[in-house]
């Protein structure tokens, strides 16, 4: 599934200086302080041959189960045995869980829920990461996983939030907030 910011598509031209200081790239979200997935990384990679899901584990497994089910299907994509999934919640917005294809159960982030991109034009944060969403940096051999854009739809609080599967959970253990003053800028 890949999911594309509405607002911006790419494209820059015909923009209002405004507008252009407002997209989030990735000049905006680097920061030298942010945790790398070499520090996060697992040795072991486990294929799954039938998993299922646990509905009980989380209360978002029972609500979105059909599209978790089809993430599931297509296997291990963080973490050795895990599987991040994603999806839509309206325009330029998406909802995530990882799963645990050993045992079927649904781990959700306890900070938030959803994340926004409408802003977000940063494809190359974070190169060589196997993910196919604009909002997400994960790698089946790290148990780092980055998430970009507004979490919960809080532009305010937009930027890349980086966590680390432990014990069934997610940790946040880093935040990189972007901070631009766009009110000063001239139309």
């Amino acid at each position: 599934m890949f999911l594309t910011p509405t607002a911006v598509f790419g494209q820059e031209e015909g923009l209002t200086p405004t507008e252009k200081c407002r997209l989030i790239t990735a000049a905006d979200l680097s920061d030298a302080k942010a945790p790398g997935f070499g520090k996060y990384t697992m040795t072991t990679q486990e294929v799954v041959s039938t998993p299922r899901l646990d509905l009980k584990s989380n209360p978002i497994a029972k609500t979105y189960r059909t599209v978790l089910r089809q993430e599931i299907a297509e296997g291990p994509n963080y973490a050795g045995h895990y599987r991040v999934a994603f999806w839509g919640c309206g325009a330029s917005c998406a909802i995530f869980a990882v799963v645990n294809l050993k045992t079927g159960r649904v781990i959700t982030a306890r900070e938030f829920a959803t994340v926004l991109g409408t802003h977000l034009t940063a494809d190359d944060f974070l190169p060589g990461t196997k993910s196919n969403g604009w909002g997400f940096r994960f790698k089946i051999d790290s148990s780092l996983l980055v998430i970009l854009g507004a979490p919960d739809e809080d532009e305010s609080k937009a930027g890349a939030y980086y966590f680390v599967l432990q014990g069934e959970k997610l940790r946040l253990i880093h935040a990189t907030h972007v901070n631009k003053n766009c009110e000063n800028v001239k139309p």
